[in-house]
């Protein structure tokens, strides 16, 4: 069984066994279970769904976790320039949107927020437009050969590392919509036949 039930998934698995120990209790004692026959097969297929989205969903959220975990960084701090003594205190938001890590020196006792997004989907537009920036600064006449050899190379690099993450994060999007169209559906599902077995259940305990 997987472990990321949401609650209302559990409750509803719990009914399911609830019934199944009460018809066999039921069998046990020779009395007929017939009417409770359509409850259980419905109940255990709608089991198995659970299990199988809940499956699905630790593959995306883990997915997601470790595509999360892509971007690295070696953020130091601005005064002493050292990176041993930061502990991550928080997170900010630019002016154009990105998500940064806020971090605090121990060693100066300062706070600050690291220039670069913590996170691959910011990660796209933040690179995209250095990327841009870049090719507007080697293409003025003013800037030396050697420099605009170095930062074309470096444009290159950074477009064929985009070319690699887009179609990732894109993907990753991708799936957890339709596990949220997904969830939404076994909501509803799950809503709807736990209502019954509400009803159910207090028959039985009359």
């Amino acid at each position: 069984m997987a472990q990321n039930l949401k609650p209302n998934e559990r409750e509803l698995i719990r009914l399911v066994n609830f019934f199944k120990k009460k018809t066999k209790a039921l069998t046990q004692e020779n009395k007929s279970i017939e009417e409770y026959a359509q409850l259980l097969e419905t109940g255990d297929k709608l089991v198995e769904q659970i299990t199988i989205h809940a499956a699905n969903r630790d593959i995306v959220e883990g997915e997601r976790k470790k595509l999360n975990e892509l971007v690295k960084e070696n953020a130091v701090c601005p005064k002493c320039q050292k990176s041993n003594q930061l502990k991550l205190v928080g997170t900010s938001k630019s002016p154009e949107g990105w998500k940064s890590n806020k971090y605090k020196c121990r060693k100066c006792n300062i706070e600050f927020v690291w220039n670069a997004p913590n996170n691959p989907w910011d990660m796209i537009p933040y690179v995209e437009r250095f990327i841009v920036q870049s090719e507007e600064k080697i293409a003025k006449e003013n800037v030396p050969a050697e420099e605009k050899e170095q930062v074309a190379v470096m444009v290159q690099q950074m477009k064929a590392n985009l070319d690699k993450l887009k179609p990732v994060v894109l993907a990753s999007d991708a799936d957890l919509t339709e596990l949220e169209s997904r969830d939404k559906e076994m909501d509803e599902l799950i809503n709807k036949f736990k209502k019954y077995l509400m009803i159910e259940k207090i028959k039985m305990e009359d």
